[in-house]
């Protein structure tokens, strides 16, 4: 029985899935069966059986599931004691929302290699409620999804149903986004009014609720739907639209840095709608100790950045 193998059985197990758990740890998918069944046979049980949802534990399987991760984190624990944190090995996959991945995601894959170069980060983006579901059926570790403050007493209601754990990491105004040459870009604070008539960016055709609950009169103003990122700023750059997003979803972009985009006060709305950003992840499988330096490193990028 080898260290490996426990850390395989444990991915696994996360991804119910031996093709990706096999990408995790960047080999083959038959070298991968190949070293459960040695463990199994070591054994002379099964740990895992196969239904429609994926490979999933056997009674047995369960039980030394949770023992190799009671394994894995005092290994982990000895090892930061005896050679420090840069001897802490690993796998984590971490799902971030769009906005996050964009601002926070290159440096927090600097700053976690920095101090943990043997432990293997992947970083995946997806949105809303798909990043929760992620994170709940194990597919991602932890995940960091975003939602305005009208609904988080919703969200917080579904999470606690659904088991997990959540913390939030910041909360910032929902801003105009406008082009540095736009004619109210002198201004520092815009009023609703104003943005009657004009066309505003529909990110993935998901944004246009929350224009609403920022009391922008839909019905008086074009819409563009963009799924593309740097499109949307390039089109907002050149005057073309305007959008609406909260700050911390721009940071150390370069259209901001080299001045062509700007950020705009809405009048009326900075006081009573916000973006919450949220850390979620499961409450039923406890974090190693690799997991929770991950999630302090991951906490604290981001506030560093905000700040």
């Amino acid at each position: 029985m080898r260290i490996e193998q426990l850390q395989h059985i444990i991915e696994i197990n996360n991804k119910k899935s031996i093709s990706e758990a096999a990408r995790t740890f960047f080999m083959g998918q038959p070298q991968l069966s190949h070293s459960v069944k040695n463990l199994e046979d070591e054994l002379g049980y099964k740990i895992f059986r196969r239904n429609r949802a994926g490979l999933i534990p056997t009674c047995l399987g369960q039980e030394v599931i949770g023992m190799a991760r009671e394994i894995i984190n005092s290994i982990e624990v000895l090892k930061s004691l005896a050679g420090g944190e840069a001897n802490l090995t690993g796998n984590f996959s971490l799902i971030l929302a769009p906005g996050v991945f964009n601002s926070f995601a290159g440096l927090l894959i600097s700053r976690f290699h920095e101090k943990y170069p043997n432990v293997n980060l992947v970083l995946t983006e997806d949105i809303g409620i798909g990043i929760v579901d992620k994170v709940a059926t194990g597919a991602c570790l932890m995940g960091v999804t975003v939602w305005t403050s009208n609904y988080d007493e919703t969200m917080r209601k579904l999470l606690d149903e659904m088991d997990m754990a959540y913390e939030e990491i910041i909360q910032d105004d929902m801003c105009l986004i406008i082009g540095s040459h736009h004619p109210l870009a002198a201004k520092e604070t815009i009023s609703l009014a104003e943005l009657e008539g004009m066309t505003i960016v529909d990110y993935r055709g998901r944004y246009r609720n929350s224009l609403r609950n920022c009391g922008i009169d839909t019905t008086k103003s074009e819409f563009l739907i963009i799924s593309n990122r740097e499109v949307m700023k390039t089109i907002i750059a050149k005057n073309q639209a305007l959008a609406v997003f909260p700050r911390f979803f721009f940071y150390n972009d370069p259209y901001f840095e080299q001045g062509l985009l700007k950020y705009c006060a809405l009048e009326g709305v900075t006081d009573e709608i916000k973006m919450k950003m949220y850390l979620v992840y499961s409450k039923t499988e406890p974090l190693s100790h690799s997991a929770k330096q991950l999630k302090k490193i991951l906490m604290d990028t981001i506030i560093d950045n905000c700040n």
